[in-house]
């Protein structure tokens, strides 16, 4: 079983990321998608036991070799993760999942409208943490747990204060 702590939209505001990390020490992987992908730099540096992944959002600027989306292979299941701006998600979440289908992806994590929310499909979960330092609309700082284990997963999504 492969453990993912999920994190988006940090905007240079570290301390509950950091906060989160330290009671989840039995995570396996954290995933930053984006504004700012440095603070996944940062978090990367105080964590060095933990592996990170990350991407940009269209709030980061000189990204050098940082990439848009990435797709990881964990336990068997593809996972997309994105910033999201460049799928219209502000707008509903349509577009991921055609990628999904037409890519034989099994699980979406992406960020940009600072509010949580997962959808389950067949085969398909489609999951975004919120921001854990902006929240918008009714959420509060938030972030996800992701457990992978052969082919099934299982997605949370925890409030971070």
């Amino acid at each position: 079983m492969v453990k993912l702590l999920v994190i988006s939209d940090s905007h240079g505001n570290t301390s509950l990321a950091e906060k989160v990390i330290s009671n989840h020490r039995d995570v396996d992987m954290v995933i930053h998608l984006g504004d700012y992908f440095r603070d996944a730099r940062k978090l990367e540096d105080l964590f060095p036991q933990l592996c990170f992944e990350y991407v940009y959002g269209n709030s980061d600027f000189m990204i050098g070799d940082v990439p848009i989306e990435k797709i990881l292979e964990i336990e068997g299941q593809r996972v997309l993760i994105t910033h999201g701006h460049r799928y219209s998600v502000k707008w509903g979440t349509d577009r991921l999942k055609a990628k999904a289908e037409n890519e034989n992806i099994q699980l979406i994590l992406f960020g940009h409208t600072h509010m949580s929310q997962v959808e389950h499909y067949p085969g398909l979960i489609i999951l975004n943490p919120g921001s854990i330092s902006d929240p918008r609309g009714e959420d509060d700082e938030s972030y996800a747990i992701v457990s992978i284990d052969n082919f099934k997963i299982d997605a949370k999504l925890m409030n971070a204060v």
